[in-house]
């Protein structure tokens, strides 16, 4: 069983930052602080987050400080993360690129995202999640951040070099998150999940460096070498192949998807991919393995079937072995369920007013580790419900949790000696949030948790203002 403790804010800030690579033992101690009240009270601006005017000024002096790097920030972060993953086998990390959008009226701090025409202002961003083999977020192993210039490149990018493309940082966070699991934990073997951006020569010559796993949606009908020399494309070899297992998949509900289960069908065969660099014309080939899995007659009516054309290097012997490249990819949904969090959930991280671009990603790395804590949280609930809360919850927290939820009448309504499940607390600390059941369309989110944790923190702090000896 996955044992990953939630713990109280001030533990989790310090196992999350309090090895941050920040020479000066006091701003580490400061942004360990702040990295508290970021957890107890999740906002987007500094001023919603930290309460008092001498706490508020020591955030904005951290942050704003060119003696704490950004990026010696992330990677206590990554450690933080890669600790978690030590006792896992694998871990699946799901790798996305994302944007903030951030105010930038005199257009001096950021890059343009999306469409220049547009004007919007903020940050490009590739995240790498760590995941558990049983879906359940472990933290951020990885993040490159960039700033695209005012200008667009004046050569088509099929004539520009693999560096001068934004694609380049896929394989920066990449090679982050292998390196701090090779620091902290070299028994687990990283396996990346990666959407059809994914699917570029530059990327994938890389992936499978130090021995580790990727699997990536193909985004294109790649030329194929076959034995005999002669050459046929990827779609055409895999569908010809016999179907090699049925199985059933669990669908998350997502804003154009029906939650269900759905019935899939996985064809499969070993293939010798012909890669080319437009720019240069040369070819490189690389042999892998080749799933295709597609939905059979559970499509809710008005939705496409799931059909995923899948490129892997994990070995394949055996049907369950296929499946697991099948679930493995479905887990990068959760990468998208971190970054509603983090942008326009419970974090608000878009909301910032910082005044630099420096300042912006430290908080925003900030606000990044909150936001997968939550997410675990979410997570762990449902996959492991009948967990006792105490795992996952201080007592001063689920006493706390219970005068907040039922009053003074807790204990009767609850026992005072019965220990709840970790589902039964998450179900009252969504309730805190304003989480109404049924009516809500499905089980507790990460935006009801966060605002349930608001209230627990501040709660929880009061209990121990007035009984110091409380645990």
């Amino acid at each position: 069983m996955l044992c990953v403790k939630i713990a109280s804010a001030a533990a989790w800030a310090q196992d999350e930052f309090g090895k941050a690579e920040v020479d000066d033992a006091r701003w580490r101690r400061r942004l360990v602080l702040v990295a508290e009240q970021a957890a107890r009270r999740p906002g987007g601006k500094v001023t919603e987050v930290i309460s008092g005017a001498a706490e508020r000024q020591g955030a904005y002096g951290l942050l704003e400080s060119s003696a704490v790097a950004a990026s010696a920030i992330a990677k206590g972060m990554f450690r933080a993360c890669a600790e978690r993953c030590a006792s896992e086998p694998f871990v699946f990390c799901p790798t996305d690129g994302s944007s903030l959008t951030l105010v930038d009226r005199a257009k001096k701090k950021f890059g343009p995202v999306g469409s220049r025409n547009f004007g919007i202002q903020g940050l490009k961003v590739i995240s790498v999640l760590a995941v558990s083999a049983e879906g359940v977020p472990l933290g951020l192993a990885g993040q490159a951040w960039w700033t695209r210039a005012p200008e667009p490149p004046k050569r088509h990018r099929h004539y520009r070099k693999p560096e001068e493309k934004e694609s380049r940082y896929w394989p920066e966070a990449m090679a982050q998150t292998r390196e701090v699991m090779r620091a902290c934990a070299p028994n687990t073997r990283v396996w990346f999940q990666l959407d059809r951006e994914g699917d570029a020569w530059p990327i994938l010559q890389q992936a499978d460096a130090d021995q580790h796993w990727f699997t990536v949606r193909g985004a294109h009908d790649r030329r194929v070498l076959l034995a005999s020399g002669k050459k046929t494309y990827l779609r055409a070899l895999v569908a010809s192949q016999r179907v090699v297992t049925r199985y059933d998949l669990t669908v998350a509900s997502g804003p154009q998807r029906e939650a269900r289960t759905a019935r899939m069908e996985i064809r499969a065969c070993r293939a010798t991919l012909d890669f080319r660099n437009k720019r240069t014309d040369r070819h490189f080939s690389k042999p892998l393995n080749v799933v295709l899995a597609r939905e059979r007659a559970t499509t809710p009516p008005g939705e496409k079937p799931i059909e995923w054309l899948l490129v892997t290097n994990r070995p394949v012997v055996t049907a369950e072995e296929l499946q697991q490249i099948v679930f493995g990819y479905s887990q990068r949904w959760r990468i998208e369920e971190f970054h509603r969090s983090w942008k326009s959930g419970v974090c608000r991280v878009e909301e910032s007013q910082l005044r630099s671009s420096e300042a912006a990603i430290k908080w925003a790395t900030i606000l990044a580790a909150v936001a997968t804590r939550v997410e675990r949280l979410k997570l762990l609930s449902r996959k492991e419900p009948d967990r006792p809360a105490t795992d996952e919850f201080s007592a001063i927290e689920l006493r706390a949790l219970k005068l907040l939820r039922f009053g003074k009448s807790g204990n009767k309504a609850t026992g005072r000696a019965t220990v709840p499940t970790l589902s039964e607390a998450t179900l009252w600390l969504a309730q805190l949030g304003g989480y109404t059941g049924k009516s809500s369309g499905g089980p507790p989110g990460s935006v009801t948790l966060g605002r349930g944790l608001t209230q627990l923190q501040a709660a929880a702090r009061a209990l121990e203002a007035l009984d110091p000896s409380c645990d």
